[in-house]
């Protein structure tokens, strides 16, 4: 298994990434992603998909990733650091934590990735899992400090109010604006261009530029897309297979019918 994460590397030396959204958590689809050139697969375990506490089901999906040359993008339903050690162990480089309230989980789901954390031991466990080739991996610890990346959803007012706190967290890896949850806890549900939604979102935008941390954020449409990196977003995920499938063979479908 490949022990370098161009996902880390290029947000670290200031490079944006391209990813798309597997719903369907097919090897094959994120073998494709990498063909296509994207640089990382969204795979939410939060909403969707089999339990992230099965380690087994990792193991397609990250040799589907060595495979393309492509990361994978895990989000996880919960920051419990045992299930962040657990997907570690697995195979999977970078994670996306949901719904965090406070600096606190934050700061202990990323502890629960390092094996040296601010000079101090960490949280990490040793193991003989994918992450370390089973076993073979020479120096296998410090290479995963100096790989594994994990990163926050911003998406509810308590993380809002301590944000600044939160950006302060030691190795955190990047954050990520959630707009349809951060609509619904600021009492406009579903409404993302709601005024309030959008100064909240430009808010976090501004102190992650000001405090040096890779931001990201999805942007299905092309040219707000590329608007969102010319506004410093690092991180920008730009659709998925099942949108894919519906737009495309929709559209065929239209035209189709409308000659019958």
């Amino acid at each position: 298994m490949d022990q370098h994460n161009r996902f880390r590397e290029t947000i670290e030396g200031d490079g944006a990434v391209l990813g798309a959204r597997a719903a369907t958590f097919s090897p094959t689809v994120i073998e494709l992603y990498g063909e296509l050139g994207l640089d990382f697969v969204w795979l939410d375990f939060e909403h969707t998909g089999p339990s992230p506490w099965d380690s087994t089901v990792f193991e397609d999906l990250t040799r589907a990733a060595d495979v393309g040359g492509i990361e994978l993008l895990v989000r996880l339903p919960t920051g419990d650091p045992a299930l962040v050690r657990k997907v570690l162990d697995a195979g999977v480089r970078n994670l996306l934590i949901p719904r965090v309230d406070d600096v606190e989980p934050v700061r202990a789901a990323v502890e629960a990735t390092r094996f040296v954390y601010e000079g101090e031991p960490g949280q990490r466990g040793s193991a003989s899992g994918r992450s370390s080739t089973w076993g073979t991996t020479s120096d296998y610890m410090a290479t995963e400090d100096a790989s594994v990346c994990l990163g926050v959803m911003i998406e509810k007012p308590g993380a809002v109010d301590q944000f600044d706190e939160i950006l302060s967290v030691p190795e955190l890896g990047f954050v990520f604006v959630g707009p349809g949850d951060l609509s619904v806890q600021l009492g406009h549900p579903g409404e993302k261009t709601h005024p309030e939604v959008l100064e909240t979102i430009e808010e976090i935008r501004a102190a992650a530029l000001d405090a040096e941390v890779p931001i990201g954020r999805i942007c299905h449409d092309p040219d707000a897309a590329t608007e969102a990196l010319e506004d410093g977003y690092q991180i920008v995920r730009v659709g998925g297979e099942v949108e894919a499938a519906r737009k495309t063979l929709g559209a065929r479908l239209d035209r189709i019918d409308a000659g019958r």
